[in-house]
């Protein structure tokens, strides 16, 4: 499953130019993000730890915890962003259950990856 097919015709779509914020760690959540065209830079602490691209989300931990973004995300170039709010995760989670394990899908391999990166 793609996540842009399960968002067709969105028109809420937020467009941002390179270099700009999306979100700064300790931000409030409220939503989560999939992107439409573009890339956008997830940091921690100054350090790249993943470069998002087309078809990609991101901010879905602190969106399901519902606590303060852990992260910084920056536009690496101009991009188009769909956001999720909760009430819209939580609708798509409950008539969508290949939605819920598409994103625990991406979820474990962030930590696959933060992993192999721990290791060296």
């Amino acid at each position: 499953m793609k996540l842009p097919e399960i968002f067709a015709n969105p028109v809420n779509i937020r467009s941002f130019a390179q270099g700009s914020p999306i979100f700064n760690a300790g931000d409030d959540s409220g939503e989560m993000f999939v992107v439409q065209s573009g890339e956008v830079e997830i940091s921690i602490n100054g350090k790249i730890v993943e470069t998002v691209g087309p078809e990609g989300f991101f901010g879905e931990i602190s969106l399901i915890e519902d606590s303060a973004r852990a992260a910084d995300a920056i536009a690496r170039t101009d991009c188009k962003l769909l956001p999720v709010n909760r009430h819209h995760f939580l609708y798509m989670v409950d008539e969508m259950p290949q939605f819920a394990l598409h994103v625990m899908k991406g979820m474990a391999d962030r930590l696959r990856n933060a992993d192999k990166r721990a290791a060296g």
